[in-house]
């Protein structure tokens, strides 16, 4: 790592991270205003306010930090020009593009951060902070969703359960193993209820019988040798899919395309979380962009915050497209930086073609 690069980098961490507290704390101030009356009237401690607050706030970094790179990589470069550090680095043999190229590397930091928050730390939030707006702020528990009548194969297995909960718990549950040869049953297991954790199936007070040996036995808890995640299950009937992780998200696809249903829009949001945390290293060419053309910082910060808007605009647009098959996943997802990363590259050639 050259001398260049760390102060470079440190300049510019310093600068996002003074963006990133500004512009959460005004997204959390505009919250908060909107809610404080709820949780007064709730009669919420402070420190559960606090604790309310903190475990959303991964979620808000998340959100926000594609613009905040954006605008910290263009202020950072407008001021190395008006305090002749570019002009300086140039007569040293440092090109634009050599600065660029840093920046980009910037972003591949601050991208895997992004990805990081949102599909670790966010998801964890919000689960608490869900819970903590409906059972102690709204004074009432969340609703479970039950699924009725399920299916599955796992394997050479043959499940159904009359009823499965979202929190794992269930009812009326028949497993049958299947022989080598697909023929006959080797083992039938009933049990009038069961739990499931991260893939550990639990059957209690189970009948297990063993036809070809003519053996039944009564079993008071045991595990069953299946693999499938439950909550899987949900995703089809989540009403928010884009809130699972990126791994759970491409678990979910694959089972599901294997069942026969349709997956584009699972596969758009699946892209997308790639997509924005990407993003990053696509702003750094943007910035440089905007500076080539405007190192006014007040005119270049302006012309960050609209392409701010329109990146969000053609976000939303290419989700809905892929969403609803118009577009492939893959289009509708990475379509936006692909515009975005190729108005910026003319920007810059045309530039370095003036100079």
């Amino acid at each position: 790592m050259s001398l260049l690069f760390r102060y470079l980098f440190l300049r510019h961490a310093r600068m996002l991270l003074l963006t990133l507290a500004m512009g959460g704390g005004m997204f959390m101030l505009t919250d908060m205003v909107e809610r404080l009356d709820v949780l007064l009237d709730a009669g919420a401690s402070p420190l559960l306010m606090l604790l309310y607050y903190a475990a959303r706030l991964p979620g808000i970094v998340a959100q926000i930090l594609p613009a905040v790179f954006l605008l910290a990589s263009v202020i950072l470069l407008c001021l190395m020009t008006h305090n002749r550090e570019s002009i300086a680095l140039q007569a040293g043999g440092v090109s634009p593009g050599t600065l660029t190229v840093m920046l980009v590397w910037c972003g591949l930091f601050w991208g895997v951060v992004q990805f990081g928050c949102s599909q670790y730390l966010s998801i964890m939030g919000e689960g608490v902070a869900n819970r903590i707006w409906h059972e102690q702020v709204r004074q009432r528990k969340s609703e479970l969703r039950v699924l009725d009548n399920l299916w599955f194969s796992d394997h050479n297995w043959i499940v159904s359960a009359g009823e499965l909960r979202e929190d794992g718990q269930g009812r009326d549950l028949a497993a049958y193993q299947l022989s080598d040869d697909g023929l006959r049953f080797d083992t039938v297991v009933r049990a009038p209820r069961f739990e499931t954790r991260q893939g550990s199936w639990t059957v209690f007070e189970a009948l297990r019988i063993r036809p070809g040996e003519y053996v039944s036995e009564r079993i008071a808890e045991f595990n069953l040798p299946l693999t499938q995640d439950a909550g899987l299950f949900f995703v089809s009937e989540s009403e928010s899919p884009e809130q699972l992780s990126f791994w759970l998200l491409g678990e979910a696809i694959s089972r599901l395309r294997d069942a026969g249903s349709n997956v584009e829009g699972l596969q758009t949001l699946w892209h997308g979380k790639l997509a924005y945390a990407a993003s990053l290293m696509a702003m750094a060419f943007v910035a440089a962009a905007i500076v080539s053309w405007r190192d006014n910082v007040y005119m270049a910060v302006a012309l960050a915050i609209v392409v701010t808007f329109v990146t969000y605009v053609l976000t939303l647009f290419g989700d809905a497209m892929g969403q609803r098959g118009l577009v492939p996943p893959v289009a509708g997802a990475w379509g936006p930086q692909i515009i975005l990363l190729g108005v910026a590259l003319l920007r810059l050639h045309y530039a370095g073609l003036r100079r």
